[in-house]
This record gives C-alpha cells, sequence and structure tokens, in this order.
C-alpha cells in the first residue's frame, strides 16, 4: 500500500466528513449520513481520489472498526440488565431475523427465478450492522428499554445471522448441482465448523477478557488504560485474521467480562476509550460511501429496489412480531424494528465468502450480481437506516433531542 495515499485518505476523509457532518446536523440528520457522503465524493463514482484496488486494500480498516464495535456492544451487556430483559431478546432475534431471511429469500428467488440465489440473498439480509446504530445511540446519548433491547439484539443478531448463512450455503450449492464437490462441506459439517468458530471465539474472548481486567485493575493513568485498552482490541484483530474467526464476537466476549467482572475498572476502560475510537468510525463510513457505483446500481436497479424493500418488512415485521409475543415493553414493539435496517460490514464480509463458493463453481456471472447488489444495498441503506434509527429513539423518548 503507497503510504503517501494512505496519509492523504486518513487526513482528507476526516476533513472532508468533519465538514459533511455539519450539514448532516443543519439537516437535522445523523453524522454518519455526511460521512457517507464524504465517502461517495472521494470514490470512483465522484471524484475518484481513491480506486477500487484502493478501497479493498483498507479492508483491515473494517476488522478494526468491528472489532471495537463488536467491544463496545459486550461493554453495555450487563447481566442484571439482560436478567430485566429476559427470554424477549431471543424470540425478538430468531424472529427478527428469520422473517428476514425468508421474505428477502422467497422474494429476490421468484423474481430472479433461482431458488438458490434466493437462499443466498435471504442469508445475507438477516445479519444487521450495529456500526451505524451504535453511532446514533452515542451522538444522542439514548438510553432506556428500547436502547438496552437494541444492544442485547445486536449482540446476538450477527451470531444467528451466521448460523443462516451457514446452513443456506451449503444447502444453495447443493441445489445448483455442486453437492458433489469436495471443496464444499455438507449442512451439518458447516454448522459444526460454525459452532465450533462460536465456541473458539467465546472462549478466546473470555480468557482475554479476565487477563484484561486484572491488568487493567493495576493501572491507574488513563493513558497507559488507553494504550492497554487499544492494544488489546488490536491483538483481538490479528487473532480473529489468524483464525479466520469473527472479531465482532470475539472482542464482544471481551467487553462483556470486563463490564461484569468490575464496573469500576470498566468504567474506567471505556471512558479512556471514548475519546480515540471517533477517527475510526469515521473512516469505516467513508469507505462504506466510497463504495458507490452509479452503474450498478442502475444494471441492478429492480433487484435492489425489491431486496432493500423486502429486507426492510422483513426486519420490521419479525422485530415487531418477536416483541410483541414476548410481552415486551409497547415502545419497544412499536419502534424496535426501525432501529434494525443498517447493513455494512458483516453483510459485505458474508457477500464475499458467497460470491467466492460460486466463482470456484464456475457462477461468475451470479457471483459479480451479489457483490454488486450488496454493495450498492449497503451504501442505500446506509444513508437512511441511521435517520431511521434516530427517529424511533427519539420518538420512544430515549434521547434529548425534540420530536
Amino acid at each position: 500500500m503507497d503510504s503517501t495515499f494512505l496519509l492523504i485518505f486518513l487526513g482528507g476523509s476526516i476533513l472532508i466528513s468533519m465538514i459533511l457532518a455539519r450539514g448532516a446536523v443543519f439537516l437535522k440528520s445523523p453524522l454518519i449520513v455526511g460521512y457517507i457522503i464524504a465517502g461517495a465524493i472521494l470514490g470512483p463514482a465522484v471524484l475518484n481520489v481513491i480506486s477500487m484496488e484502493q478501497i479493498t486494500s483498507l479492508n483491515v480498516i473494517n476488522t478494526i472498526t468491528l472489532s471495537f464495535l463488536g467491544f463496545g456492544i459486550g461493554g453495555e451487556l450487563k447481566f442484571k440488565q439482560l436478567k430485566k430483559l429476559g427470554k424477549s431478546i431471543v424470540i425478538i432475534v430468531i424472529f427478527e431475523a428469520t422473517a428476514t431471511f425468508l421474505v428477502v429469500g422467497i422474494t429476490l428467488g421468484l423474481i430472479l427465478h433461482n431458488v438458490s440465489l434466493g437462499l443466498i440473498y435471504g442469508a445475507l439480509a438477516s445479519a444487521t450492522a450495529p456500526a451505524g446504530t451504535v453511532d446514533v445511540i452515542r451522538q444522542y446519548k439514548a438510553k432506556g428499554n428500547l436502547t438496552s433491547t437494541l444492544y442485547a439484539v445486536m449482540g446476538l443478531d450477527d451470531i444467528y445471522a451466521l448460523l443462516i448463512f451457514t446452513v443456506a450455503i451449503p444447502v444453495a450449492i447443493i441445489l445448483l448441482g455442486g453437492s458433489d464437490s469436495t471443496m464444499h462441506p455438507s449442512i451439518l459439517a458447516s454448522l459444526g465448523h460454525a459452532g465450533l468458530d462460536i465456541l473458539m471465539e467465546i472462549g478466546i474472548g473470555v480468557a482475554i477478557g479476565f487477563i484484561f481486567v486484572t491488568i487493567a485493575k493495576r493501572i491507574h493513568d488513563r493513558a497507559m488504560t488507553l494504550l492497554l485498552t487499544i492494544g488489546i482490541i488490536l491483538l483481538n484483530c490479528g487473532i480473529s485474521q489468524k483464525l479466520e474467526i469473527s472479531p465482532i464476537l470475539l472482542n464482544m466476549a471481551v467487553g462483556i467480562v470486563v463490564v461484569n467482572f468490575n464496573s469500576i475498572v470498566a468504567r474506567k476502560i471505556f471512558t479512556s476509550l471514548g475519546d480515540w475510537s471517533p477517527p475510526i468510525y469515521v473512516w469505516f463510513f467513508v469507505l462504506v460511501g466510497t463504495r458507490l457505483n452509479i452503474h450498478l446500481i442502475v444494471n441492478y436497479s429492480v433487484l435492489i429496489v425489491l431486496y432493500i424493500l423486502a429486507r426492510s418488512l422483513g426486519k420490521w415485521g419479525g422485530a415487531f412480531a418477536g416483541a410483541k409475543i414476548s410481552h415486551a415493553p409497547q415502545k419497544t414493539i412499536k419502534y424496535l424494528g426501525f432501529t434494525l435496517l443498517s447493513q455494512a460490514g458483516v453483510a459485505i464480509g458474508l457477500a464475499l465468502a458467497a460470491s467466492s463458493s460460486l466463482e470456484k463453481m464456475g457462477y461468475v456471472d451470479a457471483a459479480k450480481q451479489i457483490m454488486g447488489v450488496m454493495t450498492a444495498t449497503t451504501f442505500l441503506i446506509m444513508l437512511v437506516g441511521p435517520i431511521l434509527a434516530k427517529v424511533a429513539l427519539v420518538k420512544a423518548g430515549e434521547t434529548h433531542v425534540k420530536e
């Protein structure tokens, strides 16, 4: 990677994002809308300051951001609060992710006349991106039952979405005629592998979490606490890449241990980290914006519109039904679905895995279509999702913003 390009991107994206973020505030939109638009301006679609090859070379920023997000979400999952929320969290997650998988899968499967592609799109749609929603929660200092439920749902959603994806991909491959290929494992083998990965992520995360807290208790300087925290998170990034496991769940396990083992140490750790993480989120959302491709949006316009509508219906309807059945508070029933629409890093990562499997089987056009649709929908959804999340949190009365 060219160091000159890297430095210009890191500095330039922050400065441009600051300007456009002011415009977002003026329009009463979340700051990240400005960051995404900044990325679109810098990307190939407008000024072409950064090429697609250079965007790909910056994927490490996605891994780092997802690690910070996982750690932050874990830090919000206190066992006392989870006990109060009870079984409703599990029910909501199962309903919203499953409903999204079914609605998107059936809709796109019928339109494409291809059950396999329907399964793949449905599996990709089930994942919810925590990045946009967490940023909105922090910007507007949201607090309350809906916010607590939202953190818990986001924490479990990607685990369940991964299991859906793990089952859907082998089934899709079998339907495409690839069941005899040795490179594609059976459904049971895929589930076993996914289960082993999840156990590994949780086990390593818990072990690191206890070591982290033990060391942090003996440090009283804020700067040293910050250095230790960043070091742990970046180390986890490396471990997740080396073992090819999820950086979100690994760091989430660390965050859960920290916040439940010692609340005083946890407050010290998360307070020190709060001032350092904003640039990471700016770079992440700018990179989301750089993926704007007008040509792809035009080519796959029908698929993109249907995907977004079907996914939104699945997320909202599933969350509504799950919250209703589990007897969640009325505000959670009414507004939770609107906070779960964002789609980013996890969906793109799964799309890359799905397209790679299709390319190995010779379905190059299908692989390109999936990446094109997922890239375009991610850009468009991330422009709207955070705004709807803000509206939902405001209407639920969990922010200090007036309606």
